[in-house]
């Protein structure tokens, strides 16, 4: 896992770390969905598919995830970041979304920062206590060779997703500064922004909001629970990580992987 540090004021990281315990990761990614596995060990985190076949019982868990609108987070900007940092992370964005980043790269020289945000973004969660049932008297399949790294010495932690927010849109504010006028080739970014789907839209003084589309929710921050078991790999407790839970009203339920907001980069 590679953490990209972000600024702890940051509006939008904030909110996303520190209300909902979540990790915003740098490329969002689609299958990133709840029962997703992380493990971890030594500051390196891997994301693993799914739980159900590291399970004894091949039996779905029967779990239905609830959704709900965030409009405090679709309100939100990031800071505002140089341009050399914001193209780093737009390139992360743009991965996600399946789109080409070079030729939007050229296009946007003439701005002096980017700010970021995710209109209507969304929250699919399970509720915990629902999860710890289901789980109840399920197992670890020691036999599993993907299994095995969680009975090593020293063993991998499993991290079980349990909450993402996700996104179809991402919007993407270029101005520069003091308000000055943009020196930028808006013909040639409409042309390149229609082929992919997005446009470009009038902002306040001095700016211009970029706005791309996906066709698939997009996962762009995720929360985790820490699934611990006993060495014949029955299940045995949900805790958070008592050493990096957020202390907000979601602190029982979620678990970041890092104690400063950030993108995540998975480890390869």
């Amino acid at each position: 896992m590679t953490l990209i540090r972000l600024c702890r004021a940051d509006p939008l990281v904030r909110l996303v770390h520190e209300l909902y315990g979540a990790n915003m990761v740098r490329v969002p990614d689609a299958r990133v969905r709840p029962l997703g596995v992380v493990i971890h060990r030594q500051g390196r985190s891997f994301f693993r598919g799914s739980l159900l076949p590291l399970l004894t019982e091949r039996q779905p868990l029967g779990l239905q995830a609830e959704d709900s609108l965030l409009t405090d987070i679709s309100g939100r900007r990031s800071r505002r970041v140089a341009l050399d940092l914001g193209l780093h992370i737009l390139r992360g964005f743009l991965s996600g979304f399946g789109l080409p980043h070079a030729g939007l790269e050229v296009g946007l020289h003439g701005a002096a920062y980017l700010a970021f945000a995710f209109p209507a973004a969304q929250r699919t969660a399970l509720d915990i206590n629902a999860l710890g049932w289901a789980l109840a008297e399920r197992r670890i399949e020691r036999t599993n060779p993907a299994a095995a790294l969680l009975f090593n010495d020293p063993p991998y932690e499993l991290l079980l997703i349990d909450s993402i927010i996700t996104s179809r849109q991402i919007a993407i504010v270029v101005g520069n500064a003091r308000k000055q006028r943009l020196n930028l080739d808006l013909a040639a970014l409409r042309e390149a922004l229609a082929e992919l789907g997005g446009s470009v839209e009038s902002g306040t003084e001095g700016e211009v909001e970029l706005i791309l589309r996906s066709k698939a929710e997009l996962t762009f921050a995720f929360s985790c629970v820490h699934v611990c078991f006993d060495a014949d790999g029955q299940i045995t407790s949900l805790p958070p990580d008592p050493h990096t839970r957020t202390l907000s009203e979601h602190w029982h339920t979620a678990m970041p992987l890092a104690p400063q907001p950030g993108l995540l980069v998975w480890d390869t």
